[in-house]
Formats: C-alpha cells, structure tokens, sequence
C-alpha cells in the first residue's frame, strides 16, 4: 500500500494535518471543557444561590414578623396580635406559651385538652434551650397531608423568660420553590434538614425519606462537604452523573439546599463541539486527502517520466539514447539533470567498455593464433632437436670409432707399411666422417638459429600479449600473467640455445682441426712409411684430440637434451597460452553481448577496424 512515494507523502501529509487537527480539537475541547466547567460551576452557583435567596426570603420574613411580637408576648391580652400575625404571615395558627402555666393562646381559638401542657412541646423547649428563633422539623399535617414547620421564638423581661410565641405554617411555597428547580430537563433540587431528612423533592414519595435514598454515599457529613463547597461535586444520584452543588438556608435551621445538575446534560454542548470536531477532522482529512492527491499527482507526473525512463532503461532494448526535459528549476528538473549526465556518463562508459571488449576480443584472437603458430613451430623444434640429438648420437659413435681406430693404429704402427693403402683408405674415411661432422656441425648450428628466432618470436609474441592485456585493464591481466611467463620462457630458450652455439662453435672449431689433420694426414700418407715414428706421434695427437671431440660432443648431447626438455615446457605453455586466450576471447563475446542489450547514440566499430587491422598487420609483420 505504502509502496510508492505518492502514497508515503500523501499519508505523511494526511497523518501531519490529522494530527495539527486533532491537537487543535483537543486544545479547543480543553479550552472549551474548562470554560464549560467554568460555567457550568456559575450557573449552578447562580441557580443555588437564587434558590437559596427566595428561600431565605421566604424564612426571614417569617422570623422577622415573629421578632415583633414583643408587644404581644408582655401583653395580658395577645389574641388579637396572634390572629395579625396568622394573617399577615400565612401561618395557619399562631400562639403563645408561658413558662408560668400550661395555658397557651391560640390565634384560631383552638382549645387544647386538659393533659396539654406547651411547654413539654418540642417548639417550646427547643426555643427555650435556643434562646433564638427556631424551626422544628417538618412534619406531616394530619388534615391537609402537607408538611408543616413550626416556628418559635423565646421572649425575655429582665433578662428571664416570658413567654414563647409559635407559629406552625406549610412549607408548600419552599417545597414548590425547591422542585422549581430544573437547570437541565433532568436536573433537580432537593431540601434537606440537618439530620439528612428529605423535605423536598421532586418525588414526593421522596418526602421525609433519609437523603441516603437517593445515594449510599449522601450522608449527612458528605452534604456537610457539598453544602460548603466551592465547585461542584461529582456524585452518582438514582444511577445518573450528576454535579451537586448546595447551601445552607433558613438560617439556624440547619436545612441543606442541593441542585442537582445532570451531567450529562450539562456537558452536552461539550459533546455536540467534540462530535462536530470529529466530523470536521473526518471531512476536512478526506477533502486533504483528494485534493492532495490531485496536487501530487500534478506535481510526481514528471517524477513519474524519470521513473519511467529508468524502467525503460532498465528493461526492454535498455535505451540509453533517451534524455528527459529539463524544463524550470524545481527539484524534479534538478532530478532530471542530474539523471540525464549519469545517463550520459553510462553510455560513454559503455560505449568505452564496448569499445574495449572488440580489442579485448581482437587481442585475444592474435595471442590465440600467434600460440597456435608458436606451437606449430615449436613442435617442429621439438622434431628437429630429436633429429639433432640422433645425430650426434651418430656423431659420438664415430668419434669413438675414430679413437679406437687411432688406437689400433698406433699398436699397428710397426706394421704402418705394410699397410699404407690401407691406411689411406681409413684416411679417406676419416676425412669423409670429419666432413660429415662438419656438415652436422652446421645443421646444429642452424637449429640453434631456429631457436634463437623462435626464442625471438616467442618473446614478441609475449611482448604483444603483454601490451594487449594492458590495453584491456582488468580483463586482461591472466594474460599478461601468461605473456610475462611465456616471455621467461623464450629467455630462457635463448640462453640455452647459446650455449649450444657456444658448443658446436668450440665443437666446429675442433671438427676443424681434426679436418685440417687428416687432410695432412691424407697428403702426407706417401710419407708414412718413410716416417713411420712421426705417423705414431701423429697418431697419438689425433687420439688426444678424439678424446676431446668425444667429451665435447657429450657435453653438446648434454646440451641438446635440455634444450629438448625446455622446448617441450615452451610447447606446454604455449598450449596454456591459448586455452587463456580461447578463455579471455570467449569472455569478450560474452561482454559485447552484453554491451549489445544497450542502445547507444553512436558506435566505435570503425575506429576498431582501423587499429584492428594495424595490429594485423604488424603481426604479420613479425611472423
């Protein structure tokens, strides 16, 4: 999927936008989470507050209108200012008690039983006890079925107790200011007494129900801690979030106000601003997404002709003929340049390396053909040295001959006379085998000619080799390693075929000799038997010097048969000689064909012909 640069940068690009959206979503659902919170903390506190204000209103004026009743509670007769204060308060009854006697006044007439004594009632004590303004704990009215709260409040002459004033009312207007409340459709206000009671509450089967009803966790400490807490308080209310926040109202009273804000509700605009930022996040990525990938498909189209013309010249006829445009100055253009001068460099390296491979292979035909002659010429050394070596085998035999003949010689020379003819006759012979080892002489010295030029021609040869192998660089190095050794060779072969020289010279010059003497000997054979003494001196010279040519053509036997031996390594060099070079011309065809798979702007092959054809000629030349 990721496989093309296309695909990469569009990702790059979409993960890159995604992500500078998605930490603006987060800094924007922060942002607004916090101001969210915030407000949610000032609308509670605006609403709790407010609640808290008309409830109070409601106690105050309640204990205000009690605390003027001063008058009534030191008056003989307070009736008339009990039914005032029944009337203008919205009391449903109002009355007085003295610590005195268990007489009270009531401001309906009311008359209580005879076992009714005030001052054994909770209102009465708890005032008395207080010394201040109290409300008791709501209770339920036994006609109406509301709940009704007593106010008392303690009146004092001289610094002792006169009298106590009550006044019971329904808390029906509190009770409908508290379910009143409803910041969000399922949010709510409940009223509590300090005792954990529910007094209101949107339920009513709720009323008088401990506050533990409503969460395991509302106990009367924790509405304590929500009643005087600053921010809101998470809690879980009847299985829903919700964000208490609370007061205390009525005064002494000890009553708890608690809102009870749905959090859900609350913070549903917050979700409404986190869900559209998902979708625009999703939208404005899928707009990114295809208009950048129009833009990159605008922008990679002349990448595209770069891969292209690589894949061209990677496969196919691989055309190094072709270029790219190289229009504007982006980076694609720089690409495009920098791809046309490789392409350039590519094919004048191999239209050098082709033009190297024809020479390689040029070269390598030369040294085949030149080690085929070589070995041509070097068998027919080889077949020549074997006829040498035959004759001066011959040669050996003869000179032998000769000495045992000059030995018989000298023990018949007493009988020299006798056989004068005779003895001319053997002369005869003898200067016959001595032209015959001067004729052999010359033979060996015309091989060792032969070799010397084969070891000159060798020697080129190697030479040639050498200069081609160095023309052909690395390919041609196991050539030059042949030509070097082939060229030891050839030195060698010439040193040897110089001793030979040497030998046969000295050789020669000996055969010479014994010519020259037996050719006197032959001249002078008339005097042989007048000098018969100087005969066996002369006899006894020529089997001094036969001794010698005996020891001297033993030395050129020697001689011949390591010049034989170092002509049959020249013949296998030779033969390993051209198997490299069968080897380096086969290596040669294989990289021009190579070379062949490219199109190339223009060709070396006529500049080849010419140098191909000098170095034939200078082969021909030397051979």
């Amino acid at each position: 999927m990721l496989s093309t640069l296309r695909a990469r940068i569009l990702l790059a690009a979409l993960v890159a936008i995604t992500l500078a959206l998605v930490i603006n979503g987060i800094a924007s659902y922060t942002t607004v989470k916090h101001h969210n919170s915030q407000q949610i903390t000032r609308n509670l506190s605006a609403v709790v507050n407010g609640n808290t204000q008309a409830i109070n209103e409601w106690f105050n004026a309640r204990y205000t209108m009690l605390s003027s009743m001063d008058d009534a509670a030191n008056s003989d007769d307070p009736l008339a200012a009990l039914q005032q204060l029944a009337g203008s308060g919205s009391f449903m009854t109002a009355y007085i008690a003295y610590p005195s006697t268990p007489d009270a006044i009531f401001s309906d007439g009311w008359q209580p039983p005879s076992d009714y004594d005030p001052r054994q009632r909770p209102w009465y004590q708890g005032a008395a006890e207080a010394q201040e303004t109290i409300i008791t704990a709501p209770y339920t009215d036994a006609q109406t079925g509301g709940l009704i709260v007593t106010f008392a409040r303690p009146f004092y002459r001289n610094g002792q107790l006169a009298a106590v004033i009550g006044a019971d009312i329904t808390i029906e207007d509190v009770i409908e200011i508290v379910t009143g409340i409803a910041p969000t459709p399922s949010s709510f206000g409940f009223l509590t007494t300090e005792d954990g009671t529910l007094i209101a509450h949107p339920d009513a089967d709720m009323t008088l129900e401990p506050s533990t009803r409503l969460s395991d966790e509302l106990t009367n400490t924790r509405l304590s801690e929500i009643a005087q807490a600053d921010e809101p308080q998470s809690l879980s209310l009847q299985n829903s979030d919700t964000l208490l926040m609370g007061n205390n109202v009525g005064g002494s009273s000890g009553w708890q106000l608690i809102v009870a804000l749905d959090e859900h509700e609350a913070t549903a605009g917050l979700r409404a601003i986190a869900t559209t930022s998902i979708v625009t996040l999703l939208i404005v990525a899928a707009i990114t997404a295809v208009v950048f990938g129009l833009l990159l498909s605008l922008l990679l189209r002349r990448l595209l002709g770069v891969r292209n013309a690589m894949g061209d010249i990677a496969s196919g006829e691989g055309d190094l003929t072709r270029r790219l445009p190289e229009e504007g100055n982006d980076e694609v253009t720089q690409i495009a340049k920098a791809f046309n001068r490789f392409v350039g460099k590519m094919e004048a390296v191999l239209i050098d390396v082709r033009t190297s491979s024809e020479s390689v292979h040029h070269a390598a035909n030369e040294i085949a053909m030149g080690g085929q002659d070589l070995s041509r010429r070097t068998d027919n050394a080889a077949a020549s040295l074997q006829q040498t070596s035959a004759s001066i085998e011959e040669i050996t035999s003869t000179v032998q001959h000769t000495a045992a003949s000059a030995k018989e010689a000298n023990k018949l020379s007493q009988t020299a006379s006798e056989v004068a003819n005779e003895g001319g006759k053997v002369v005869a012979n003898v200067v016959t085998t001595m032209e015959d080892i001067t004729h052999a002489s010359d033979k060996i010295g015309e091989i060792v000619t032969l070799m010397n030029s084969i070891s000159f021609q060798t020697n080129l040869l190697a030479l040639n080799a050498s200069v081609e192998a160095a023309r052909a660089g690395e390919h041609g190095r196991g050539i030059a390693v042949v030509a070097d050794e082939v060229r030891k060779l050839a030195g060698r072969s010439s040193d040897a075929a110089n001793d030979i020289q040497k030998l046969i010279e000295d050789s020669q010059t000996k055969v010479n000799n014994g010519t020259t003497l037996v050719r006197n000997a032959g001249s002078t054979m008339q005097d042989i038997v007048a000098h018969i003494t100087r005969v066996t001196d002369v006899l006894e010279e020529i089997n001094a010097a036969t001794s010698e040519q005996s020891d001297g053509i033993n030395q050129v036997n020697i001689a011949v048969a390591e010049l034989d031996r170092m002509t049959q390594e020249n013949a296998a060099m030779v033969e390993e000689s051209t198997t490299a070079a069968e080897q380096l011309k086969e290596q040669a065809d294989h990289l021009a064909g190579t070379i062949s798979s490219f199109k190339l702007s223009h060709a070396a092959a006529p500049a080849l012909q010419v140098q191909y054809q000098a170095h034939d000629n200078r082969r021909h030349h030397i051979t």
